[in-house]
């Protein structure tokens, strides 16, 4: 039978460490899961994933090499493929793909990630990942006790660079001529921790090979900055949460309920379009539970024990 032509108990949409935790687990459970991948992860630039338990900080694309090798293993199904259209409801769902096939499953898991708005600033691509980042979690312990810049600007870089005071208390906020768009409080608050506001148009970064030196100004002057991270905005990387009618918040994450089903049901989602911290081993834990919460929902109710059968 083709592929296309048979039932799936679960389809997970996004092959990072929540798509494949989830489609490994539910192999796992003996469910039939087939995942989609179009294979642009978000964090593809980073040199490493840092923090993952068990694993030395693996390169983003060896660890997702890893997961796709256990997630086989386990007997998930993967391809690479760009999924055009989700469409249906609980136990008929079907998912279109880049070449018109069309596959169904009971259930979907939503494992589509986040994609970052990077500053268009000349030089920012060929430092960004080696000494640019975007995640304090992922990278503040990389720039513990160093001079550290913040690019962004609005209300929320305030909150943004604070939080870096965990790892360095050498932070300059860099705001690229936007306006500072800050409340009293925390700019007050900024500077009682020392921390700079520089509103200069930033004209260019420069290093040497991949390490980044210098922020270079719109007025002929440079300052220093072996590191930088950016907070401008992030959005969906895909609009099926939307399509389907999830409930989100004016940020496009999916609300979950404790077994990561979304307000559609049937519908689940992990990883970084859920509520939480950007971490990737989150993203796996939430990938496991949103599979537990695919395969209970499966089971018959017949073969559940409930209070009233067993008193």
């Amino acid at each position: 039978m083709p592929d296309e032509e048979r039932e799936y108990d679960a389809i997970v949409i996004g092959g990072g460490p929540a798509g494949l935790a989830a489609a490994m687990w539910l192999a796992r459970y003996r469910r039939s899961v087939r995942l989609f991948d179009a294979q642009d992860p978000r964090n593809k630039e980073t040199w490493a994933v840092h923090g993952y338990f068990g694993i030395d900080d693996p390169p983003p694309l060896e660890l997702r090499r890893i997961g796709r090798q256990q997630a086989t293993g386990a007997g998930a199904e993967l391809e690479a493929a760009v999924v055009k259209t989700v469409e249906g409801a609980i136990d008929d769902f079907r998912v279109t793909i880049a070449d018109d096939r069309v596959f169904r499953s009971r259930r979907l898991v939503l494992a589509t990630g986040l994609k970052d708005i990077k500053p268009e600033v000349a030089g920012f691509d060929d430092f960004y990942g080696t000494s640019i980042w975007h995640c304090p979690e992922c990278d503040g312990p990389t720039i513990a006790g160093k001079k550290v810049g913040i690019l962004g600007w609005g209300e929320s870089i305030a909150k943004y660079a604070l939080y870096f005071l965990t790892w360095t208390d050498d932070l300059t906020v860099l705001t690229h001529s936007h306006p500072k768009d800050m409340s009293d409080e925390a700019l007050k608050t900024l500077g009682e921790y020392g921390i700079g506001v520089n509103q200069k148009a930033i004209t260019a970064l420069e290093g040497t090979d991949g390490r980044l030196e210098r922020v270079v100004f719109h007025d002929g002057t440079s300052e220093e900055f072996p590191f930088l991270f950016f907070h401008v905005a992030s959005g969906p990387g895909s609009t099926f949460p939307l399509d389907m009618g999830c409930e989100m918040d004016d940020e496009g994450i999916v609300q979950v309920d404790n077994n990561f089903q979304t307000s559609i049901p049937g519908v689940y989602a992990a990883g970084d379009i859920t509520p939480g911290t950007r971490l990737a081993i989150r993203a796996a834990f939430e990938g496991t539970r949103a599979a537990i919460g695919v395969h209970k929902s499966l089971i018959p109710e017949e073969e559940k024990v409930t209070q009233e059968r067993s008193a």
